[in-house]
């Protein structure tokens, strides 16, 4: 996992191709903002998915994780909290998915779990290794928030 600022991705770009396309879609975005949806970057290697939604109780959330994709979630608008365990401490999968041959798989909190705050304008990149659980009020209450997803393709 890495999180920072968007300007920092660019500290990143040996690490991961993808972040250029990545940082120039985002700061093209704040100069003429895009709908949500599904903007294809690189065919088969990078997917955006930019959506808006309100942010809800870690409860009503689960960890998830992909093999086949690793996540650029970037924080456009408000601000969200993302719980994160490493996927070896996660002992109860509560789905099927990756025995199916599906990219995604959700898992219960093990006893300890880290939290990200991501407010407009930070990013973290996610592994194949990194449960993450997004979408979490970063306070008290439920909060509108506008993020963009990069599915990067391994």
């Amino acid at each position: 996992m890495i999180t920072g600022k968007i300007d920092d991705l660019k500290l990143y770009y040996s690490v991961c191709p993808e972040f250029e396309k990545v940082y120039e879609f985002v700061k093209q975005y704040f100069e003429n903002p895009k709908a949500d949806g599904s903007y294809e970057l690189i065919a088969d290697k990078l997917n955006a998915n930019i959506a808006t939604y309100c942010t809800g109780a870690a409860e009503t959330k689960q960890l998830e994780a992909h093999r086949r994709y690793a996540d650029v979630q970037i924080v456009l608008k408000g601000a969200e909290r993302i719980d994160w365990a490493h996927i070896s401490d996660c002992k109860v999968e509560l789905s099927e998915e990756f025995s199916k041959g599906g990219d995604i798989g959700f898992y219960a909190d093990p006893e300890y779990v880290s939290s990200i705050l991501l407010d407009a304008g930070t990013f973290v990149y996610l592994l194949p290794e990194d449960a993450h659980k997004p979408c979490v009020n970063a306070g008290a209450d439920s909060a509108e928030v506008t993020k963009v997803v990069f599915k990067v393709k391994l």
